[in-house]
């Protein structure tokens, strides 16, 4: 019996993060930093949309938006058939999703092999930005508001003058 597990050994063992190696990551790199926020959270978290735009407290379209950019920015080969791929696969993730825009995905990828195929490549690609991910999300910052930093230095930033304003006013 363990002989039959044993090729499972180390399926959850994680190897350390080789830095540089991934082409995709200075691509992945390039976006702006709450695009790459939104795809951390989707991609390392496993977040849905909904749950993504409520923590960030963005449309839920934003978060739809920015994911296919992170598909299209990230593909090597960007034609209007691997755009709309992309498209499709970030929208069927959106909750909001009508059963009318799944039909309508429905009669595009019917339309033509290239559209299944673009939309399969896709759907390998993603698959594909994990380790980029794990990569670019080290140190867990896409977990933290992005400008925490600047809301706390501003609060000290005007501790500072108000302490600097009543030594003054002591002081004469």
């Amino acid at each position: 019996m363990s002989s039959l597990l044993s090729s499972f050994q180390n399926l959850f063992h994680h190897r350390p993060l080789e830095t540089g190696n991934d082409p995709l990551s200075p691509r992945l790199k390039k976006l702006p930093r709450r695009v790459q926020q939104v795809f951390l959270l989707s991609r390392l978290d496993d977040l849905p949309f909904a749950s993504i735009a409520h923590a960030l407290d963005v449309p839920l379209s934003l978060v739809e938006k920015y994911m296919a950019l992170v598909l299209d920015h990230s593909q090597a080969a960007c034609n209007p058939v691997s755009s709309a791929a992309s498209h499709w696969y970030s929208r069927l993730q959106n909750p909001m999703t009508t059963a009318s825009e799944r039909i309508d995905f429905r009669r595009w990828l019917d339309a033509s092999p290239s559209h299944r195929e673009a939309f399969h490549t896709t759907e390998l690609h993603w698959r594909r930005l994990l380790a980029p991910a794990r990569e670019l999300g080290v140190g867990h910052w896409y977990r933290r508001p992005l400008h925490a930093h600047l809301a706390w230095g501003g609060g000290s930033l005007a501790a500072l003058v108000l302490g600097a304003l009543a030594a003054l006013y002591l002081w004469t």
